[in-house]
């Protein structure tokens, strides 16, 4: 009997002391966000009402520019020349050279990038190759009513690549004083812009930079075209809406890319400009005929890379942000427009009443048209076409060329070539 218990006792001794493989915890939710203030304080909330309410999942967000992207696509290849950038680009240490040793304990299985938001200029690209997951069955599974321009603008060859959480109308800023009426055509705008110009100081500007010079010569092509278009259409009519900033140049109520130190009274740009600026006096117009057939917009969304390690609990995250709450805190910290239609009627204001009603009549950007190189293509062209290097025609057939790599050489002297 004695020795029948000495045995137990070892069994047991046994069972206690045999050293045991720790389980290891699970790795967080890693979610990259724009560098952008108004924007991580708005994800910070999400992050803390997420983690609230899924107490096993530790969210960690990194804040990106644009540069990073590549690093981040070099991780989800493999490519060894940039495992060293995506770590960096992740926020996690490297590996000392020659030592052996790492600056500080890191995971034998690293997280990697599980969402992105702010990489609409490689939407496009990443889900030709594969490297998107498909959002369409987290929308079919979910009671989401998405406005039709934010969910056109993240497909790609039929399949929902981006989740969009909000969007931005090219709209025109105005700091003039007193009554500003709300133009019905280009025609009428030109008159404005006019009267509220002296002689050097156009009243006219755009920002013609990266995608806002896109948006904003489309949404003067469609302004100036009758209703029924689609964003494809307008390209056709970007050489006639060259032509009317060209005019505007000549006339002195429409300013070169780049020229003057001075805010002129109005700026087609975005809506958040007026945001930024409305406690200053600063007020809104849409572009002519907007309220009856739209404009365009520029849709901002999250990107789910396929090689994410936890795309359960990033779709979960997702969820948190098309919820009424963060959706809000868009409107109210980054001045953008929901991409959720209940929201819409509680933003109060008539601004944002009369953005609603264009935004659900409006067209968004194509994806494809979204990448870096066209958005500089095209910025480029119309540059080059408002300092008068090259005409209108010839500056709407760069922008619709196939989007190679940057001719270094300029457009003035291809353009003289192709006269020859």
């Amino acid at each position: 009997m004695i020795g029948l218990v000495v045995i137990l006792m070892g069994i047991a001794a046994a069972i206690v002391l045999w050293p045991r493989q720790e389980k290891e915890p699970p790795q967080p939710l890693t979610v990259v966000v724009p560098a952008d203030e108004p924007l991580r304080l708005a994800f910070q909330e999400a992050r803390r009402s997420f983690m609230a309410s899924h107490k096993d999942i530790e969210v960690v967000l990194i804040e990106a520019q644009e540069q990073k992207m590549p690093a981040y696509e070099a991780m989800w290849r493999g490519v060894a020349s940039g495992s060293q950038a995506a770590s960096r680009a992740a926020g996690k240490p490297e590996r000392k050279r020659g030592s052996g040793r790492t600056a500080k304990p890191v995971r034998k299985s690293a997280p990697g990038v599980d969402l992105l938001i702010g990489a609409e200029a490689y939407l496009a690209r990443w889900a030709q190759e594969g490297l998107l997951e498909s959002w369409d069955d987290f929308l079919e599974t979910r009671d989401i009513r998405l406005s039709s321009a934010s969910l056109e603008a993240g497909q790609v060859a039929g399949e929902q690549r981006m989740l969009p959480l909000a969007l931005e109308l090219a709209s025109i800023e105005v700091s003039a004083p007193g009554h500003v009426a709300q133009p019905d055509s280009l025609q009428a705008l030109a008159s404005l812009a006019a009267r509220l110009s002296v002689p050097g100081k156009p009243a006219l500007a755009a920002d013609w930079r990266g995608e806002w010079a896109e948006a904003v010569l489309l949404a003067t092509a469609y302004a100036g075209g009758a209703q029924g278009q689609n964003a494809r259409m307008l390209i056709g009519r970007a050489g006639d809406a060259l032509g009317w900033w060209r005019r505007g140049v000549a006339e002195g109520w429409a300013s070169k890319p780049g020229v003057g130190e001075s805010r002129p009274p109005l700026v087609w740009a975005g809506q958040r400009a007026w945001f930024e600026g409305r406690g200053q006096g600063v007020r809104l117009l849409l572009p002519p005929g907007a309220d009856a057939k739209g404009t365009i917009c520029v849709v901002y969304g999250a990107l789910l890379p396929s090689k994410s390690k936890r795309k359960d609990a990033a779709q979960a995250f997702a969820g948190e942000l098309l919820s009424q709450k963060f959706q809000l805190a868009l409107a109210q910290r980054a001045g953008l427009l929901p991409a959720s239609v209940k929201v819409w009627p509680k933003l109060e204001g008539a601004e944002w009443k009369a953005l609603a009603t264009v935004a659900a009549r409006s067209l968004p950007l194509p994806a494809e048209w979204r990448a870096r190189e066209s958005a500089q293509r095209f910025a480029r062209a119309a540059k080059a076409c408002l300092n008068g290097e090259i005409s209108p025609a010839a500056a709407a057939a760069e922008m619709t060329r196939s989007p190679n790599r940057w001719d270094e050489r300029g457009l003035a002297e291809r353009f003289q070539e192709s006269e020859r």
